[in-house]
């Protein structure tokens, strides 16, 4: 059976879709090949695909109908632009006389090199490729039988063993690895990956080899966002590795690396309503328990961990978002995770927390919480994770447990702040409620502005005069002279530590 333009832009590997010139999709293909000169019709046979980046086609409207018209004359299989290269757009005009001769003009993805549609062509008019074709066939085999699996751990042991190479997927900013390997991967390739992915810019070209001292290693992207790529090593120095089918298994790879990702974002949602009900106790202890089990949390104890991600560029802006929500999505082990008065709140069984949680690549601030072993007390242990992580802010600490490593200015404990809370604000807090004031809050704006009058009354939307005479009942509730610096200080503490105590 011929090999038609259609066929190639039915083949998910190539990443190639019809421009122009639909009703020709049923052309032969007899060879693909690059071509750069201004008349490539004079250099190509009938039946060949012309593959181009474009720096010969022309800009104008005139020009591309002319081109388009040289091509159809000369019996030539069809055009395939490179995305992102030299190519101008495609006009109006070009696109109407394509589709009037019926020649189509096809535009292919930049991360895929032509080479790649050079050799799907040769296979598939060669006795040759269907050997190839054969060990696609088993790749895609492969994939289709880990989906009736309830793990799919052993999928780059099966595709390695096709290949007859050794296989790692990871993530090209920090080099975690996303599918269980059958091997470890040594640092060394770990950061040449890396190192790799950088120069490139986040333009990874289809095919990169990288020289190790067992022999290259190929790293091909894993979808089309160049977040992600597939490391193939040869398993015997004289193989080079297949460069067609290391495409195909990239490709296999990018589905399970995306089905799992779909799985664990479902995971995480249920996971957040949850955190969420506990912390207002709207769920009974009972069916929360029932649904932390189902959530593979066990029976308990738990930790609850807070985590503030340091130095990552923009800050989170909710759940999903961030470093640590990305790679919790492909943890091993079970979690559950919300994103609340933003912080990244991460529950695990107390004996995953003692094994380590390996994300110390993340680089953030952990507060921990103590034990619990009942969702009832799920609210209390979430003020001591955030508590915590105010301590390790404080002290600049990477992890702190609640109770063990307290701020050098703040209370060590929940039970420490709320009595400090209730000596220094609970004359004020008792007027507010009492009297439906504001002075909590008018005092936070005071010292938010640096105790300026005029910028206070401004964000405060008060008269200035309205201010002072707030702060002079704030001195007589308190017994307090808001000029002496230490009692500045000790009522600032005290709202940060009010504002902490009342995060859940």
């Amino acid at each position: 059976m011929s090999l038609t333009v259609e066929s190639l832009i039915s083949d998910p590997l190539l990443r190639t879709r019809l421009a122009a010139g639909k009703s020709g999709l049923d052309r032969t293909v007899s060879w693909a090949h690059t071509c750069e000169v201004s008349d490539p019709w004079n250099w190509l046979g009938s039946g060949e695909l012309l593959m181009t980046d474009g720096y010969s086609f022309p800009a104008e409207p005139s020009g591309q109908v002319r081109f388009i018209e040289h091509l159809f004359a000369a019996n030539i299989a069809g055009l395939a632009l490179g995305e992102g290269f030299e190519a101008p757009p495609l006009t109006r005009e070009a696109i109407q006389r394509a589709d009037e001769l019926g020649f189509p003009v096809l535009t292919t993805a930049r991360h895929v090199p032509f080479v790649t549609i050079a050799r799907v062509v040769a296979d598939g008019n060669s006795e040759r490729g269907g050997t190839r074709a054969a060990r696609v066939l088993r790749l895609y085999d492969i994939l289709r039988r880990s989906h009736g699996r309830t793990t799919t751990d052993g999928l780059l042991t099966e595709l390695g063993r096709e290949l007859n190479a050794d296989l790692h997927v990871i993530e090209l900013s920090h080099g975690r690895e996303l599918l269980l390997a059958p091997k470890p991967l040594s640092d060394d390739l770990r950061a040449a990956a890396i190192e790799r992915a950088r120069a490139q810019a986040g333009q990874l070209s289809g095919f990169n080899r990288l020289m190790t001292d067992a022999g290259p290693v190929l790293l091909v992207p894993v979808g089309t966002q160049n977040t992600a790529a597939l490391l193939v090593a040869v398993q015997e120095l004289q193989e080079t590795p297949d460069l067609l089918l290391a495409q195909h298994a990239a490709m296999i790879v990018e589905v399970e690396v995306e089905r799992r990702a779909a799985r664990a974002s479902r995971t995480r949602d249920r996971g957040a309503v949850l955190a969420r009900r506990m912390l207002d106790g709207s769920v009974e202890p009972e069916a929360a328990a029932a649904q932390l089990r189902a959530l593979r949390l066990g029976d308990g104890p738990w930790r609850v961990t807070a985590w503030q991600e340091i130095d990552v560029g923009a800050p989170s802006t909710g759940a999903g978002a961030g470093p640590l929500a990305d790679a919790l999505a492909f943890v091993p082990w079970p979690h559950l995770y919300a994103y609340i008065r933003q912080t990244h709140l991460v529950t695990v069984d107390e004996s995953q927390f003692a094994d380590g949680l390996g994300l110390d690549h993340i680089g953030a601030r952990v507060g921990v919480s103590q034990p619990l072993t009942s969702p009832s007390r799920f609210a209390d242990a979430f003020r001591e994770a955030r508590w915590a992580l105010e301590s390790a802010k404080a002290t600049g600490a990477a992890v702190v447990v609640y109770g063990s490593h307290g701020s050098y200015f703040m209370p060590n404990t929940v039970a420490e702040g709320e009595v400090a809370v209730r000596r220094l604000l609970g004359p004020i807090l008792d007027y507010d409620k009492a009297n439906n004031t504001n002075l909590v809050q008018s005092l936070q704006v005071y010292f938010e502005v640096n105790r300026s009058w005029q910028e206070g009354a401004r964000r405060l939307d008060i008269h200035k005069q309205t201010l002072v005479y707030r702060m002079k009942k704030i001195e007589e509730l308190t017994d307090a002279d808001l000029k002496d610096f230490g009692v500045q200080a000790e009522l600032y503490l005290a709202l940060r530590t009010w504002h902490l105590l009342n995060a859940g």
